[in-house]
């Protein structure tokens, strides 16, 4: 699995959940955050993949579609179920905006 396209994917749904008339997608640039997240090698970013990772297979979502846009009902339930996902998801999104302001 493709780490940077997993976070990049992260970040976008983490996004379009707070999404707002102040938030847009092309204020990110995602692909960048992706890329920054992984690269500064955190351990809470390592750990979150691998939490979203887990639950996503056990849910019997597909492994494949961790790396294209997260979307559908599946994936909304495992995200509403499990809220502990969502903090994973955030701990990728300090990470990202952290690196990006170094």
């Amino acid at each position: 699995m493709n780490h940077t396209r997993i976070a990049a994917e992260a970040l976008r749904y983490r996004l379009n959940l707070v999404r707002g008339p102040l938030v847009a997608d092309d204020d990110w640039d995602l692909e960048q955050m992706a890329s920054r997240s992984v690269t500064a090698a955190d351990p809470r970013v390592d750990s979150a993949i691998r939490r979203v990772a887990t639950a996503w297979v056990r849910a019997g979502l597909p492994p494949e579609e961790l790396c294209v846009p997260w979307s559908g009902a599946g994936v909304d339930s495992l995200f509403g179920d499990h809220p502990e996902l969502v903090d994973a998801l955030d701990d990728i999104v300090r990470v990202a905006t952290r690196s990006l302001a170094a």
